[in-house]
């Protein structure tokens, strides 16, 4: 993942398949809010840190021992530099 324009694609594209569902009534609240957590606190963290990882700024120790904030630390490497 080391290409910022694939990073941003897998890291976008489920919660915009997820809202598109949403939106066209496919799937109801419930299943919405489940599909929103899941991406939010399981899928998005991963992904980020698999970037971070490949960047070489943290590893697996430091990205536990922050519960996964510390991917806030590198927000302009995370998602403005190649």
């Amino acid at each position: 993942m080391k290409k910022l324009i694939i990073y941003h694609i897998v890291a976008i594209l489920p919660m915009m398949i997820v809202m598109q569902l949403f939106v066209f009534d496919y799937i109801d609240w419930i299943n919405f809010s489940e599909m929103f957590f899941i991406y939010f606190f399981i899928y998005r963290p991963v992904v980020d840190y698999k970037r971070l990882k490949s960047k070489g700024l943290v590893n697996w120790k430091q990205y536990v021992r922050t519960w996964g904030f510390i991917r806030f630390k590198y927000y302009q490497e995370l998602l403005f530099e190649k």
